[in-house]
């Protein structure tokens, strides 16, 4: 940015540990929902961070507002890569904005078409493992658990639909959220519960594997080079540190 005659401060990157732990199954620990619930309330209630860029772009004229958010992200009408995604639609990444060249710089060139295919590769077989007969089994024992604690749902989703337009209602009013995160927990316990006894964890484990299984060779060798460009960025990352230290 500073290249380019721009000021830019790095915005903070935010809890990278509760994103990190969160399962794309919906899986749940006695103890995190014990403390966290579903996370809903947490996040409804949590102040988004401050960014720091915020006053030195709104300070600025229209113009240079534009050519600033230019310069970050990419030109409306700059160049673009257009990445095709297998079983997916094309997504178009800028390559001139300083988001982009920080990331080749970081990860290598073909970082964008990698991390854009593997995460289309990871949507498909989160999808495709939901959708196998092993799960499909553990979660209608999981609906026949809750039943029996006074909880009527069908789908896992149902919870938490149920606890977010209870949020919206509740809109702002401390009384009404708090009176939300204790119903969160309680639902999230017994949800937690529900899981083990269905064996829903250990079912999810295996229909995966299966699923990886059945997997193309010309898909699965994506995940090794993700694992090569992160591998490389760590240790460029590291060198930099270590040179500035």
């Amino acid at each position: 940015m500073a290249s380019r005659g721009f000021g830019y401060d790095a915005i903070p990157v935010g809890d990278v540990q509760r994103r990190a732990a969160e399962s794309p199954y919906g899986l749940l620990t006695r103890g995190r929902a014990a403390q966290d619930g579903y996370g809903l309330t947490v996040e409804r209630l949590k102040k988004p961070p401050a960014d720091p860029n915020a006053q030195r772009v709104s300070a600025l004229a229209e113009h240079d507002r534009r050519a600033w958010e230019g310069a970050l992200k990419g030109a409306a009408n700059g160049p673009r890569e257009e990445i095709e995604l297998p079983d997916g639609p094309t997504v178009s990444v800028a390559t001139d904005s300083c988001v982009s060249v920080a990331r080749r710089a970081l990860y290598g060139v073909s970082w964008d078409r990698t991390q854009y295919s593997l995460q289309s590769l990871h949507n498909s077989v989160v999808t495709d493992t939901h959708d196998h007969p092993l799960v499909r089994s553990a979660e209608r024992k999981w609906a026949a658990c809750m039943r029996d604690e006074g909880f009527r749902y069908e789908s896992r989703e149902d919870p938490l639909k149920a606890l977010k337009k209870r949020l919206d209602a509740a809109g702002s009013d401390p009384a009404a959220l708090r009176a939300t995160g204790r119903e969160e927990l309680r639902i999230a316990v017994r949800d937690a519960a529900c899981q083990v006894e269905a064996g829903l964890a250990e079912k999810i484990s295996r229909a995966q594997k299966q699923v990886e299984k059945a997997l193309p060779t010309a898909r699965t060798s994506l995940l090794e080079e993700f694992r090569a460009a992160r591998d490389g960025a760590l240790r460029r990352a590291g060198a930099g540190t270590a040179s500035t230290a």
